[in-house]
């Protein structure tokens, strides 16, 4: 499935680098795009002509219901399908004891769902290299693991995504679409990290 995409220009603003400070050498592009199922967002690009440094965000400028999607991965169709993510969105997966909540460098994506997997067990390896104890280690290696058998099919699991700005979505057949209630939106707690239930 193709997101197509119409685009308008808003601005192009040039201004000092903060990174390497060169003056006049960072080049800020704003566009306004309309995304099918996400809706229109404002495009952010950062260039720098002097470091090549480089910087895009995307920020949705609708308002949406708090929405939560459910995804049971049974097989390959399920890994196929697609994942849009934004920086409020929250992923969890129950079987796993998997759960990773957005914060302020939060930043969307598109994907599918094995991308979303695989982004889940670079994180988890991350944390096994920084494991404090063997303990943590071993928890970490073991759900990585799952997440490997659960992309060859050979198990299954419940994908969860929740955001409270409604920006996070997962299309396709099977997925569960459902409004969350102002109970659940405030019980989202924020911060940036990824959390390991025991």
């Amino acid at each position: 499935m193709e997101l197509g995409t119409s685009e308008t220009v808003k601005s192009v603003n040039t201004i000092d680098c903060p990174i390497c400070g060169s003056k006049d050498s960072l080049k800020i592009i704003i566009n306004e795009l309309d995304i099918p199922y996400i809706g229109k967002v404002l495009e952010t690009t950062m260039i720098c002509s002097n470091c090549n440094y480089k910087n895009s965000d995307i920020m949705p400028t609708d308002v949406k219901e708090p929405k939560r999607y459910i995804l049971k991965i049974q097989d390959e169709e399920d890994l196929n399908k697609r994942v849009v993510r934004s920086s409020t969105g929250f992923i969890r997966i129950p079987e796993l004891g998997f759960e990773v909540k957005p914060g302020a460098a939060s930043q969307g994506y598109v994907s599918n769902v094995e991308g979303v997997l695989n982004r889940l067990e670079e994180s988890l390896m991350m944390l096994s290299r920084g494991a404090e104890t063997e303990a943590e280690k071993k928890q970490a290696e073991k759900i990585a693991k799952k997440l490997e058998a659960i992309k060859q099919g050979k198990e299954t699991a419940t994908l969860i995504i929740e955001d409270p700005t409604g920006h996070s979505l997962i299309i396709g057949d099977g997925v569960i679409d459902e409004k969350l209630t102002d109970e659940e939106v405030n019980s989202l707690n924020k911060g940036e990290f990824i959390e390991l239930k025991r």
